[in-house]
């Protein structure tokens, strides 16, 4: 990452590093000094689970390491703690568990550890996070012998290989006697092993001298570990990043905005680099499963709709593209080209409640919580400016800006009990990096159980019986059918004015010159592809 690199410092363009080096150990230097990274947000924790939340416990995967994993180069599969993996049916993968490789507390990672931390991230009855994800079917392992490990969902699951790049596979000898410590004392087998989590500060991690993937030829990364030890550092406000790269407390600072990176253009010491993500700024409007019943009438939620001017918000965030009205870009399975953004007529919004009042709907009863995450960027603006857009075509509103521990209980399906008959739209960040519409679909659409809040469809408020059907059918399918039937849910649940894309956007990361950092569309920092360059 040098001056020189004129890619790497515009706002288009991604970092343009050397991809597929293999390392030699022999040749290797000693790791030395600190990455310190400047993120965000602070991890909700540390477990297994959550080595699928690059934003919320950013930097985890340098500990905990998965079976497979998306290469940030190609996009394609790549192995880390399986060598290899073969379908054996709709339902079946079959995995060859890695040799020699030793977790951070010295036990052995065999095949019957592999299926003990499988069967723990992905349980259904211990309900993490990470079942939004979970497909159709419930995912449970087992070890064939000492090398093979065997993952089955109990319903035909086309993306069981993306779900196993997912979950991190994490100490047995934990979980078996101290599962309490999983939650922020994670145990892998990364080329870095935790050491302290001081709570609203940072976390860190120490260099393994003993990472299997100093000897592997087939290791992941460009580099083997530059540096002896990571560091992890919370600061929420855009500013308090950008300002700990420019004074050089920091090597890397995620997420400046779109001005903080014009402003490196002319700095030295520093640049920007972005590049393209699967993340989306959206805008989820409570509807019919047990939020207020004015906005079960689909001319109220068109209105919101139309009164929304979506290039407005797209370029109040900056770095980001107005997406074409559905979660996802193309090349997604599913992607449908005859859907497009939403239009901005506020004119046409105001007819609409007029028509909807003279039906006898209270529209004076209608004033909807605009709430964001304090966590995501340039979120108030963003609340307050769709505030005012709602407001100019006579929708009441309230703006807040709340915690994630304020935020992330209401907006799931639980969230409702405590608070029936609510008007929301919460304003929050969504990712889809499987390439695929049945995940989204599933964990946004389908209808959940309030009695029973620990399904993929946590998140969702929105129940229709005819979807489902169709939905649950199409993630069965395979090839050309499954993307015709994506497509068309996709047209369904756009017509209905359920959740507004607002944004589609790129991922930015100030860097201090003298480093590469390569990273793919999911956006994972792992110091194996962050390298020290002359």
């Amino acid at each position: 990452m040098t001056k020189s690199r004129t890619a790497s410092r515009s706002l288009a363009g991604a970092c343009l590093c050397a991809f597929g080096v293999v390392f030699s150990p022999l040749a290797m230097a000693a790791p030395e000094g600190t990455l310190v990274v400047a993120v965000n947000q602070e991890p909700q924790d540390l477990a297994a689970q959550g080595a699928y939340k690059e934003i919320n416990a950013t930097g985890l995967r340098n500990v905990m390491e998965t079976l497979i994993a998306v290469d940030p180069q190609t996009g394609g599969l790549i192995p880390v703690l399986a060598t290899a993996w073969e379908r054996v049916d709709g339902n079946t993968l079959r995995f060859t568990i890695r040799e020699g490789v030793t977790f951070h507390d010295g036990t052995p990672m065999t095949a019957e550890a592999v299926a003990t931390s499988i069967n723990w991230v992905w349980s259904p009855d211990n309900a993490f996070t990470i079942q939004e994800y979970a497909g159709p079917g419930t995912i449970s392992a087992a070890a064939l012998d000492e090398s093979t490990v065997e993952v089955t969902s109990d319903q035909a699951d086309p993306l069981l290989e993306f779900r196993m790049s997912l979950g991190g596979i994490s100490s047995a000898e934990q979980l078996a006697n101290s599962p309490e410590k999983h939650f922020d004392t994670p145990v892998g087998t990364g080329p870095y092993r935790f050491n302290e989590w001081a709570r609203g500060q940072y976390w860190d991690a120490t260099y393994n001298e003993d990472w299997w993937g100093l000897s592997a030829e087939d290791a992941y990364g460009t580099t083997a570990p530059d540096f002896a030890a990571l560091k992890f550092v919370f600061r929420s406000e855009d500013a308090a990043r950008a300002a700990m790269v420019q004074s050089g407390e920091a090597q890397i600072a995620m997420f400046p905005s779109a001005s903080e990176c014009e402003r490196a253009v002319d700095e030295d010491g520093y640049a920007c680099v972005t590049g393209p993500s699967t993340t989306y700024l959206y805008g989820r409007l409570d509807h019919s499963l047990h939020a207020d019943m004015l906005l079960q009438d689909p001319r109220i939620r068109e209105a919101v709709f139309l009164s929304l001017d979506i290039d407005g918000i797209a370029g109040l965030y900056g770095m980001a593209s107005v997406p074409q009205g559905q979660l996802g870009a193309r090349g997604t399975i599913g992607f449908n080209e005859n859907v497009g953004p939403y239009d901005y007529d506020p004119e046409r919004a105001m007819e609409l409640l007029a028509e909807a009042e003279a039906d006898g709907q209270d529209i004076s009863g209608l004033n909807i919580e605009v709430v964001g995450r304090d966590t995501t960027p340039r979120i108030k603006p963003i609340v307050e400016a769709i505030g005012a857009m709602l407001g100019s075509v006579g929708i009441g509103t309230d703006i807040r800006v709340q915690t994630p521990q304020e935020f992330n209980p209401r907006v799931r399906i639980a969230g409702y009990a405590n608070e029936p008959g609510r008007q929301m739209m919460q304003v929050h960040v969504k990712q889809n990096p499987s390439g695929d519409y049945g995940l989204l679909l599933l964990s946004n659409y389908a209808c959940p159980n309030i009695d029973d809040p620990t399904g993929p469809s946590r998140s969702s408020v929105y129940c229709d019986e005819e979807f489902d059907s169709s939905l649950f059918e199409a993630m069965a399918s395979f090839g050309d059918d499954r993307d015709q039937s994506m497509q068309e849910l996709v047209q369904y649940v756009h017509d209905r004015h359920l959740i507004v894309p607002l944004a589609l956007l790129d991922r930015g990361y100030l860097v201090e010159d003298g480093i590469e950092f390569v990273f793919g569309t999911d956006h994972r920092i792992q110091a194996v592809y962050v390298d020290k360059v002359e």
